[in-house]
């Protein structure tokens, strides 16, 4: 992580958002925050944006803008599209701060409510993160369901107490998100990393609302597909199940074998079962090709994390030349 530009008064704070098509209200986004931590923190503050290569054309532009009017902004444009989780990651390496506030740029997290993380984490000196969860969600249905079902996966594979939620509106230490940064995984996650690391942890109830224009950048299949990287990312759990399968399955054939074995011996079985093997070769085949699928992911994700690009490049930054 960067060092304070001014080593004798260091910054408390560094909001960390990670941009995406957000130029039309990033005036918005940017003014209420300044409004927000000015009162809260006098100047002793940075928001750090990390634009990740929007296609919208305004969004670098804006970001430029709000940099020049104000000297606490920090503006970062990458050169090739990473997803949110690297690009937060990106903010966080040059955050300054001992505190570290990350949060999305849809104004669904609202900037009104970032004085209870802090308030929230001045009075626990032995917590390292405190985490914004919501009362009421302003997502559909499936979606509400998708991040119940995450949370479980978190419990499970990741250790998380069953009490603590998680969610990209917090606040940490900066030692937490140094030890955060450390790791050099291809396909990194905030709030795996986070609970993998430590758990303590805490949930302060804030609002949530609705997003102010468009639609959510997260698909369906993106947010299965983050499902599925948490669980290969945490466990070889999907290689055990398919090996205690594997186990079974040759456990049952050799009864079954045995059992047919008998009954040919005591004249029970006069014609071919062409239909029993034609279910069992396409089972137990289709078993295998899946199997070899989840090992070949594993492998796919070795070579990825030994051969692949940096998690992020940076093309250009609105401070160029003031480190």
């Amino acid at each position: 992580m960067n060092n304070p530009t001014n080593s004798e008064v260091p910054l408390e704070y560094s909001i960390v958002i990670p941009v995406y098509n957000s130029g039309r209200w990033m005036d918005e986004l940017v003014g209420r925050i300044g409004a927000v931590m000015e009162h809260e923190a006098a100047g002793n503050y940075e928001l750090i944006l990390v634009n990740d290569c929007s296609p919208d054309p305004q969004t670098w532009p804006t970001i430029q803008r709000n940099a020049t009017a104000n000297p606490w902004v920090r503006g970062f444009n990458l050169l090739y599209n990473v997803g949110q989780f690297k690009a937060t990651l990106c903010g966080i390496q040059q955050a300054a701060g001992r505190y570290i506030l990350t949060m999305d740029d849809d104004l669904q997290h609202l900037p009104e409510e970032l004085p209870k993380l802090i308030d929230a984490m001045r009075t626990r000196n032995d917590i390292l993160c405190i985490m914004g969860i919501y009362d009421t969600k302003r997502h559909n249905a499936f979606r509400n369901a998708g991040t119940r079902f995450y949370q479980r996966i978190m419990d499970q594979f990741y250790g998380k107490p069953a009490n603590i939620q998680t969610s990209s509106f917090r606040i940490m230490r900066r030692e937490l998100a140094e030890a955060v940064l450390s790791y050099r995984t291809a396909k990194p996650q905030m709030g795996p990393l986070i609970v993998s690391l430590t758990q303590k942890i805490e949930n302060i109830q804030v609002q949530h609302a609705p997003r102010k224009e468009g639609v959510s950048g997260y698909s369906t299949w993106t947010l299965i597909s983050t499902t599925f990287d948490s669980i290969i990312h945490a466990s070889t759990a999907p290689l055990r199940c398919f090996s205690a399968l594997g186990f079974l399955c040759a456990g049952g054939s050799l009864l079954l074998g045995l059992f047919f074995l008998a009954r040919w011996l005591a004249g029970g079985i006069r014609v071919v079962g062409f239909t029993t093997q034609t279910l069992l070769i396409t089972f137990f085949g289709g078993m295998t090709l899946a199997g070899i699928g989840i090992l070949g992911e594993y492998i796919a994700r070795i070579i990825t994390e030994i051969t692949g690009p940096e998690r992020y490049s940076i093309k250009e930054r609105t401070d160029q030349g003031q480190d």
